[in-house]
């Protein structure tokens, strides 16, 4: 009796085993979420300025669980490196910013990155606007599909 018990529960954790490897589909590259916190900023017609900007956090979704920093300088490098880099997908972008009266979310997209005098510069298309000219502290928060060239990027 006790070895058919144990059979028995031996069978259910591979069955369980068999069956969760084909659940986790492991074959998809993750995609990720850049983050930059700016101290200040400003969008004016189809720029937004960013100044303040440290370097760029990332993470990727659940199932990678891959969590990294990136020079801000690196990050403009790469830009439009590569046949499916960011200037040949432009990644969605939302800027969040909190004010002392609410908050304000800005969705973009991003068409370019340009670094100089100490800012950061995009070329934008606005999704979805709840425009603010200029702002104080606030986070940039960018989403991109892996593909070959970002995960580079990551290594």
């Amino acid at each position: 009796m006790r070895l058919a018990i144990i059979i028995g529960i031996f069978t259910g954790i591979l069955t369980l085993l068999i069956f969760a490897e084909h659940l986790i589909d492991d074959s998809e590259e993750p995609s990720y979420l850049f983050v930059l916190s700016v101290t200040s900023g400003s969008l004016k017609g189809d720029t937004l300025i960013l100044n303040g900007v440290p370097n760029v956090i990332y993470f990727s979704d659940h199932m990678s669980r891959k969590v990294g920093h990136m020079s801000l300088s690196n990050f403009v490098e790469k830009w439009d490196k590569g046949v499916d880099s960011f200037k040949a997908d432009p990644p969605n972008a939302t800027l969040s910013v909190l004010m002392k009266n609410g908050e304000r979310n800005v969705e973009v997209e991003l068409l370019s990155a340009e670094y100089k005098n100490g800012s950061l510069f995009f070329k934008i298309v606005e999704v979805e606007s709840n425009a603010t000219d200029s702002f104080e502290a606030s986070s940039v928060f960018i989403h991109f599909y892996s593909n070959p060239t970002v995960l580079d990027w990551l290594q």
